[in-house]
């Protein structure tokens, strides 16, 4: 299961006071929508605009150095420093399908040793 990380520093950097706390909820909303949806940090312009302000609130994360212009959407700066990429998370989970399937096939196995 994927999860989106914040830095536990953030409520002493100055970026995110910049920012502003409306403009910081933005940021966490769509972070948890990259990463439930495997965007790379790549946040659909539609889903911006379906918060109160959110065009202008995209702008101050933009112009604080949390975001970027990506056309007519929006992408996280440094996404895959910080937060785990679709490849990884894809690989993630097929190695857990696999100890899974091992450890259901070892217990199914020993069980019909008994």
């Amino acid at each position: 299961m994927p999860w989106f990380n914040a830095d536990d520093k953030m409520h002493s950097h100055p970026k995110p006071r910049k920012a502003g706390l409306e403009a910081m909820g933005l940021w966490l909303v769509c972070g948890t929508y990259c990463t439930d949806y495997l965007t790379d940090g790549l946040v659909p312009a539609w889903y911006v605009e379906s918060w109160p302000r959110g065009k202008q609130l995209a702008q101050k994360l933009i112009k604080t150095g949390f975001w970027t212009a990506a056309e007519e959407d929006y992408r996280f700066l440094s996404w895959d420093e910080y937060q785990r990429t679709k490849k990884q998370v894809e690989e993630d989970k097929a190695r857990a399908r696999e100890r899974k399937a091992a450890w259901r096939q070892n217990r199914n196995g020993t069980a019909e040793e008994r």
